[in-house]
């Protein structure tokens, strides 16, 4: 269905159940800013952990370099940072 067919309730709905999803972590993001004391040492944490446990930096399977898997992973970054500065503003 397009986005166009959904009823006022149906939005609410769709838009609270996302709000739930961003609290779910809510207690444990907080513990881990108050241990690190400050946003930008809560971000380190969260990248230097994709770095060492996933392969996030690596980028999408079928990447040529590096480089290029480094630059998808920046891009998802500022993805992510501008939705939510966009929900913010």
């Amino acid at each position: 269905p397009s986005f166009l067919s959904f009823s006022r309730n149906d939005l609410s709905a769709l838009l609270k159940s996302e709000t739930m999803e961003d609290e779910r972590f809510d207690g444990l993001y907080l513990n881990v800013a108050q241990t690190t004391r400050g946003i930008e040492p809560l971000l380190d944490t969260v990248f230097s952990f994709l770095r060492r446990k996933t392969d996030f930096f690596a980028g999408p399977p079928g990447s040529k370099s590096s480089e290029e898997g480094t630059k998808a992973a920046i891009d998802t970054v500022n993805k992510v940072l501008k939705k939510h500065a966009d929900v913010y503003l």
